[in-house]
Parts: C-alpha cells; sequence; structure tokens
C-alpha cells in the first residue's frame, strides 16, 4: 500500500488509487478517523495508492490554495473517492466534505459510507439514492466495498492515471486508447471525464462517456487541447435487401425509430438494423442475429449473413466504429416482410421503438430520410 499525503508528488504508475474524503478535526485533542481506514485497508490486503488530505506531519497546511489544489488533483487520479462523513456540529460539520460530495457525485467514483445519527447528512443520503449510490452504515463495510471495486486494478503510467479503472476497464475505451497509441500519439492529460450515461442493473455501466483529451499529435510537434471524444461500444449494423432488376429498384429493410438528435422533415432516423451490447462475450454474428430480429421480427441463421467491412461512422467527434454485414433476401421473403410495413417491434423496456419498413435504393436517395452514413453503407451492398 502507497500512502501520499497532502501535498506529496502523485506518484506516476499504479495500478489503483483510492481518495479518502470526509471531514478532518479541526481540534488536536480530535482523532482523525483516517488512520483506521488504513487499518481496515491494509487488513483487507489492499495494495493500491491511497490519497491521504492530511499532512503527514499531522501539521495543517498553511498555504490553503495548495491544499485545495492537490485535493482536487488527487481525485483527479483516484479510481475511486470513499466518503466517510461522521460528522459532527462543532468538532467535524464536514462543510467541505458536502462540497466535494456534490462535485464528485457524477462522477462515477463515489463510495459512501455515514454513520448513523450523523450531523445533517440526510441531503447527502438523498442524493446517494437518486444516483443509485449505496450507503454504507460502518467505516468497514465501506472500506470494503471500495476494495471489492478497486480488484486488481490495472497498470497505467503518466496521463493513463487520469483515466478511472470504470471507464479504462470499458472495451470501448480500450479500443480508442489502442487505435490512437498504435498511430503513435500520446496522451498528455485528460482534463475532464465531462459527461458519463450509465445503462443496465443499477446503471453500472459506463455506455457512452465525453472525455477532454490533450493528445502529443505525432509527427506535428504539438499538443491538441481543444477537443473531446466521445466514446462508445462499436456497433454491428445489417444490410438485408432484396436485388431488383436494375440496381435503384434493389429493396432495403429499414427501421424507423425516434431519436433525440434527428434533423428530418418526419422528426425520425430511417436506418439499417443494428445496435450495440453490453454483453462481453457475445460475438459479431449473434449480435447482428440479435438486432435485426429484435427491430424488425426477422430471424435468420448465421451463414445468410455477410461482411462487407468494418469502419469508423463519424471520425471527427465519436469514437466508434461498425462492422457492416449483408443479408440477401429472395423476392418472396422480401414480399412477406414488406407485407408487414409499419409495424412495431423494438425492447420498450429499454426505450427502444422501431418500425419496419421497406424501400429501394432509389427512394432512399431521393426521399431524405436517411443520413449519409447510411447512404455510405447502403452504397457497399449489392
Amino acid at each position: 500500500m502507497e500512502l501520499v499525503y497532502a501535498c506529496q508528488p502523485f506518484p506516476q504508475t499504479f495500478c489503483k488509487s483510492l481518495f479518502l474524503a470526509g471531514p478532518t478535526p479541526r481540534d488536536a485533542h480530535v482523532p482523525s478517523w483516517r488512520p483506521q481506514a488504513l487499518a481496515l485497508l491494509e487488513s483487507f490486503g489492499y495494495d493500491g495508492v491511497v490519497f491521504i488530505p492530511e499532512a503527514q506531519d499531522g501539521q495543517r497546511s498553511s498555504d490553503y490554495d495548495e491544499q485545495i489544489t492537490w485535493e482536487l488533483d488527487a481525485m483527479r487520479r483516484s479510481d475511486f473517492i470513499l466518503f466517510w462523513a461522521p460528522a459532527e456540529r462543532d468538532t467535524m460539520p464536514a462543510n467541505t466534505t458536502r462540497v466535494e460530495f456534490g462535485l464528485q457525485i457524477h462522477s462515477g467514483k463515489v463510495i459512501l459510507g455515514i454513520p448513523q445519527g450523523a450531523y445533517k447528512t440526510r441531503y447527502m443520503e438523498n442524493l446517494a439514492e437518486r444516483h443509485h449510490i449505496a450507503l454504507h452504515r460502518t467505516l468497514e463495510e465501506t472500506v470494503k466495498t471500495a476494495c471489492n471495486k478497486l480488484g486488481p486494478g490495472a497498470r497505467r503510467s503518466g496521463a493513463e492515471c487520469l483515466i478511472p479503472l470504470e471507464i479504462w476497464r470499458t472495451r470501448h475505451f480500450q479500443e480508442w486508447y489502442a487505435s490512437q497509441t498504435k498511430a503513435g500519439h500520446i496522451l498528455e492529460d485528460a482534463p475532464n471525464i465531462e459527461w458519463i450515461l450509465r445503462v443496465g442493473p443499477h446503471k453500472a455501466f459506463p455506455l457512452l462517456f465525453v472525455i477532454h483529451v490533450a493528445i502529443k499529435v505525432n509527427g506535428e510537434n504539438r499538443v491538441k487541447s481543444n477537443e473531446v471524444v466521445i466514446i462508445r461500444p462499436s456497433i454491428v449494423t445489417v444490410g438485408a435487401y432484396c436485388p431488383g432488376e436494375t440496381r435503384n429498384q434493389d429493396r432495403f429493410i429499414l427501421v424507423k425509430e425516434y431519436r433525440t438528435a434527428v434533423m428530418n422533415q418526419p422528426g425520425f432516423v430511417f436506418e439499417l438494423p443494428g445496435g450495440s451490447s453490453f454483453k462481453p462475450d457475445i460475438d459479431h454474428l449473434s449480435l447482428a442475429m440479435e438486432e435485426l430480429a429484435k427491430e424488425t421480427g426477422i430471424r435468420l441463421p448465421r451463414e445468410r449473413f455477410q461482411l462487407i467491412g468494418k469502419r469508423q461512422l463519424a471520425a471527427t467527434l465519436v469514437a466508434n466504429q461498425s462492422l457492416l454485414l449483408a443479408v440477401a433476401l429472395a423476392p418472396s421473403e422480401m414480399d412477406e416482410i414488406a407485407a408487414n410495413e409499419g409495424k412495431m417491434y423494438g425492447n420498450r423496456s429499454e426505450t427502444e421503438q422501431t418500425y419496419l419498413h421497406v424501400m429501394t435504393r432509389q427512394q432512399i436517395i431521393e426521399g431524405n430520410l436517411v443520413d449519409y452514413v447510411t447512404l455510405g453503407q447502403i452504397s457497399l451492398i449489392g
């Protein structure tokens, strides 16, 4: 276990890190709770970094601005922030702790412990419930939860230490980061995790996140620091089509779905069936079959899917790719599908509601309903 006290230098490499947030006694006669937390961490076999916002010699820093800067930077470098709030009105009112808790509530890093009878903590408890953060009543429970969440960690160095484990462990972050390092670019800083969209049970899976990054660009002798990158899982897209007498008469299956970003006349997205999954081990073909069935009701065997290729969808902003697959349908099959035009499918529990449509290539091009990405994918099929 590596201990880093207030205003001490940060380690350049670690596998896991934890910040001990909570009230610090202002009276020398009131003991700190942090030594007990460190003893519990040691008893649980914790072998990572611990950021401790108290001076190693017990003397408070005379430079409060330096203390604040160190604490904020330490929290940026923390995989999880353990909040223990034994608040007492006269000795430890926890005013700063409440501010820090509010700053970190959206970070996904918060582990919260509040003993019964703590001074004025109902607001913190209510916020925790609203953000699916478990509340622990003993310091031992709180520390144990932190150790379980951190697990074995993951080795990171330099600016990589600013990427918390929750994000570092996702496949979609690793795919983006691997592409950057393979090209010779270097992560210099991650000033902020701007936003995280979590889905799944207890909102535990970070499906999409926006990171403000600074990248040293290979071959350009500069650091580009004025952009964010939106990272989300790559998807599979299925182009199910029936060849026509001419290329323009090829028929395609589209799904209509409401998406908040849409800007066409009807106010609905028209696209090829497809999607992503947070199931860790699902293969691309199984996902394609699953998405096609869920969004259109059409179930086809694996051998009918043909790989077209894999490309990025919006390279200037979003870090994900689409694996494009094609399925050729017989005229009788497409006629049967077209008879269900407008039928509703999707997964209502996940707010997905799709409608089946069949259009010719010419209708798609002239209709001004699909975006350029979908037009590009369709151009590669048939």
